[in-house]
């Protein structure tokens, strides 16, 4: 177990600026998630914290020791790819003692027939280590199988074994589900956060799915253009986001969001209806955000739009309303009840409470609230 120092990382690929000096502090045994878009540097920071990679500038710091310059071998951390990176001719208990045969064995020690002669004791270590992590995983019945006779779901599994048997300071995971069905990723994503409670070590997991980074992380980073735009706990980055790029980011669907002015009498008027600001400010132009969820059908709604599509998930109907002043449609969530009694081509009235609205400057920077909203009569 470790805590993680990432302070001021710099990284540049020919002229285009890759990392912008992140700076990012992990705790021992927390589960933080690197969160963006592709191409936004998480992989690359991955990679520098690894050793795989060589930073520009700035410090990689491990249980208060500067690895900056140390090779990856000597960093003692676990790294699990997209890319299961089996060997298909080994079965799964040699794929999994691979990394202690590598470490702890001389060459002599790991030939095939040889080594276990001259060194049975090492080798019977490592078998039981092997078959403790395989138990943990639940994999116990596959040790003797091979790579190719395994589900995805399994592989990975085996993937991770090869890392626990190491016992490293911290796991590094790079998108490791992305290869998985839906289904199998959700079960997944259950399976590695009971995993990251067992074992109580520190993960960093990188992703581009949020659903990954809100369901499993203690604390998400959410990274854009080379930098850390938010760190914070997942209900944190979701209901209180500090700029409109991450609110825009997280959650599914999307926020909708609604030019606005600031009057500057204590009123927003949101296409042409007058709602309290939440916030002091002077007369300007901004941007209203409201979660679909809080988006509510009413007869006498202030706000109507055209149901244009309907996306019916079982429990929540989702239905997306073409209203005049918009280039996107606003999604608005429903219970199946509710949006029985609407139709594709119907008119959809509704309202949203003004505590619940996300206000945005000009420049996309979060206007907190300083005043309790109350709604206008």
């Amino acid at each position: 177990m470790a805590r993680i120092q990432l302070d001021q990382i710099e990284k540049r690929f020919g002229d285009t600026p890759v990392l912008k000096g992140v700076s990012l502090d992990i705790q021992d045994g927390e589960f933080v998630t690197l969160v963006g878009p592709s191409g936004c540097g998480k992989s690359t920071l991955l990679r520098i914290l690894s050793g795989l990679e060589a930073a520009d500038s700035g410090r990689v710091v491990i249980d208060d020791r500067d690895v900056t310059g140390v090779r990856p071998a000597d960093r003692n951390l676990a790294m699990v790819f997209q890319s299961y990176a089996l060997y298909p001719h080994l079965t799964v208990a040699e794929n999994m003692m691979t990394p202690l045969r590598m470490r702890d064995l001389t060459p002599v020690q790991r030939m095939p027939v040889v080594g276990p002669l001259i060194a049975r004791g090492p080798h019977r270590d490592m078998r039981k280590q092997a078959s403790d992590v395989a138990e943990t995983l639940k994999i116990t019945a596959l040790m003797d199988r091979k790579p190719g006779q395994l589900s995805g779901g399994q592989r990975q599994r085996v993937a991770l074994g090869r890392a626990m048997v190491r016992k490293p300071l911290a796991f590094l995971m790079d998108e490791p589900l992305s290869n998985l069905d839906a289904a199998l990723r959700v079960h997944m994503r259950a399976e590695l956060s009971e995993l990251h409670r067992r074992l109580k070590a520190t993960f960093v997991y990188v992703t581009h799915d949020q659903a990954e980074a809100l369901t499993m992380s203690d604390r998400m980073a959410v990274m854009m253009h080379g930098d850390i735009l938010q760190v914070g706990a997942p209900d944190e980055i979701y209901l209180d986001p500090n700029t409109l790029e991450v609110a825009r980011f997280i959650g599914s669907p999307a926020i909708n969001t609604l030019p606005a002015e600031a009057q500057g009498d204590g009123l927003l008027h949101v296409l042409g209806v007058s709602k309290p600001a939440p916030m002091t400010t002077t007369r300007q132009p901004v941007t209203v955000g409201v979660r679909p969820e809080h988006l509510v059908l009413k007869e006498a709604g202030r706000f109507s739009g055209t149901v244009r599509h309907r996306e019916n998930l079982g429990a929540d109907v989702f239905l997306h309303l073409e209203m005049a002043g918009l280039q996107q449609p606003l999604v608005l969530r429903a219970t199946p009840q509710d949006a029985a009694r609407i139709a594709l081509g119907d008119n959809a009235a509704f309202d949203f409470d003004p505590a619940d609205m996300l206000v945005f400057d000009a420049q996309g920077g979060r206007l907190r609230a300083t005043t309790p909203a109350r709604e206008v009569a």
